[in-house]
């Protein structure tokens, strides 16, 4: 926060108000951030509410917020490969190829159907099984 303030009575030195000096630093700062957050993409899976999962991407554990919901985030476009694995191992994992949308996202229902496992893709309104993309 001083570095903050030092700046601003930097740039009021140079002619400019205080208040205009700290418009220009705000605006520098809200541009710079939404150019660098712009390129990245999520992934959002919702499982149902009896059966826990964990979601392993390109061979590590990702963070689970909660038993029945994982969001992949900061994803580059292009193809991704995800382990859904549940808890207590109580159901074998399950590997999906999900492909990332650019500057996008992609919602996902995990969703039992006959004796595996499938996403129900939000968006394009289709199951993607084992194996496809």
């Amino acid at each position: 926060m001083q570095a903050w303030i030092a700046l601003i009575f930097q740039i009021s030195n140079w002619g400019f108000n205080k208040m205009k000096a700290a418009y220009l630093i705000f605006l520098a700062v809200v541009f710079s951030h939404a150019v660098i957050a712009g390129h990245f993409s999520y992934i959002y899976i919702q499982g149902d509410k009896i059966t826990p999962f964990y979601v392993k991407m390109e061979g590590i554990m990702m963070p689970r917020y909660g038993k029945n919901y994982c969001i992949l985030s900061e994803l580059k476009a292009g193809p991704i490969h995800i382990e859904i694995l549940f808890q207590q191992n109580k159901y074998p994992p399950q590997k999906f190829t999900i492909m990332v949308p650019e500057n996008g996202y992609r919602g996902f229902l995990l969703d039992r159907k006959d004796s595996s496992f499938v996403l129900y893709d939000l968006r394009q309104k289709r199951y993607l099984a084992t194996g496809e993309q």
